[in-house]
């Protein structure tokens, strides 16, 4: 399961395995299951910053905005999203 980065804080190495960091793949034989090539990248001023999605290709992304935070659109159907703190994937060692 994906977890905040904060779960260090009580991680117990005897019941939780960490398997990873859950980030967009950097191994060109993954897939990116998700791209954000068109969308743009919007500030908390709803201003445009130049930047695109596509620096979260393959990142995990919530619909809608957050307030006071950037927030991603695609213009053509008004989707918008916004990314998530890195996660820590992990695994219960005692199922």
């Amino acid at each position: 399961m994906g977890v905040p980065i904060t779960f260090l804080d009580k991680y117990n190495p005897e019941q939780f395995e960490i398997i990873g960091l859950m980030t967009p793949p950097s191994d060109p034989g993954i897939p990116e299951l998700k791209t954000y090539d068109d969308y743009k990248e919007i500030n908390s001023n709803e201003k445009p910053t130049g930047s695109s999605g596509k620096k979260n290709n393959g990142s995990p992304m919530l619909k809608g905005k957050k307030e006071n935070k950037n927030y991603y659109l695609r213009e053509k159907d008004k989707d918008v999203v916004r990314a998530l703190y890195a996660r820590i994937v992990i695994k219960n060692k005692n199922p």
